[in-house]
Order: C-alpha cells, then structure tokens, then sequence
C-alpha cells in the first residue's frame, strides 16, 4: 500500500520549521503568484533549503532519503528523480542513486544501517570465522549475495546488503540450523570475497 504524503505546510509547523502564521503568510503568497510552497517558504526566508528537502524526504516517507539529504550528500529533486526511476524498475532506491552518481556505496550503506538499526561492517576489518564459511554452501551464498562472517552462540552472523529478504534468510537458516543476524556490508565488498 502506497503512503500518502502529508501536507508539506503541516509537516514544517509540526516539525517546527515553520509557524502557523508563516504558513498563512506563504499560502497567500502562493495564491498570487502561483509558485511552489517549498519555494515560497524559502525565498520568504522562513527556512533553508537544506531543512525543506529534509521535510520532503520525510513527507514522502523516505527515512533513507532523509538521512542522505541531511547529511547534503543529494537533494530532493535528485531523491525524488530517482524514487520516479525506481517505479519502473527492479532496482532499489539505493542502487538507483549510486548508478546515478548521486552517492557512494559507503553512503548507502551507512543511511541503510541507520534505516534498520542494524550495524555496518566493513568485511575487510573482520575477522572471517571458517567455520562460519563452511555452514552454508558457496552456491547459496552466491544467490542471495551474502557472506558469514561469524559463529556467536548458535547464531550466524551474516553480511548482506539486503536486511529484508527474508527468503534468503529463511534459506540461510535451513542450510547451516542456525538462527541468522544479519549485519549490512556493500555488494561490492560481498562480491569480492565470494570470488
């Protein structure tokens, strides 16, 4: 089910961005000169927009968003771009703004870890546990793109750059008789240590 956006307006009073009377004063001005809201709302100097494009990430419901536009690593318009490119393709949010140059994988990775608290690990600065490798069969691992790193009280610890599949989880449990903790790592990093 698509979220429905709230009212840009709404959001920054809420948030405290915005009084109730400049909302007034920019919904005015908005019905004379037929601009944006968000531009008025800047022009009229009653925001920045740094904290307007952090707004909409949050209006469109894009925590990831959110976080890359407060960090300034991309803006709406280029979030919002890539979000109309996502609805005609099978890429994530996340891999459409890498191919598009926007961010770095490192930058993903690190929005992603904040999105479900999950930490992000950096497969080179692990100590690989080959007990842990040998659970699970290389052709599996392949398939999902994830990489054990660890055994920890019958759980395996595996890196994964999709914390959502379930599938793959749910596999990875049945093929080593191990609960699963997924922990994020690039698909890069995963690649080359699958080689």
């Amino acid at each position: 089910m698509a979220k429905i956006p709230r009212k840009l307006g709404d959001l920054l009073v809420e948030n405290g961005l915005l009084t109730e009377s400049q909302l007034l004063e920019a919904l005015e001005t908005q019905r004379r000169e037929k601009k944006l809201l968000g531009e008025i709302i800047v022009d009229l100097g009653f925001t920045t927009k740094e904290k307007l494009d952090s707004a909409l990430a949050r209006q469109y419901g894009s925590r990831l968003g959110e976080f890359l536009i407060g960090r300034r690593l991309i803006t709406f318009d280029q979030l919002h771009s890539a979000m109309d490119e996502q609805r005609n393709s099978m890429k994530s949010l996340g891999e459409i703004l890498i191919d598009k140059g926007y961010i770095a994988e490192s930058d993903l990775m690190e929005g992603l870890s904040l999105q479900y608290s999950i930490p992000y690990v950096r497969l080179v600065e692990q100590d690989i546990s080959p007990e842990a490798v040998s659970c699970v069969p290389m052709d599996a691992l392949r398939k999902y793109c994830v990489f054990p790193i660890r055994v920890e009280n019958n759980m395996l610890v595996v890196a994964t750059t999709n914390p959502e599949d379930f599938i793959a989880e749910s596999d990875l449990k049945f093929l080593s008789g191990m609960y699963i903790k997924f922990v994020l790592s690039s698909k890069s990093e995963i690649l080359s240590f699958l080689e």
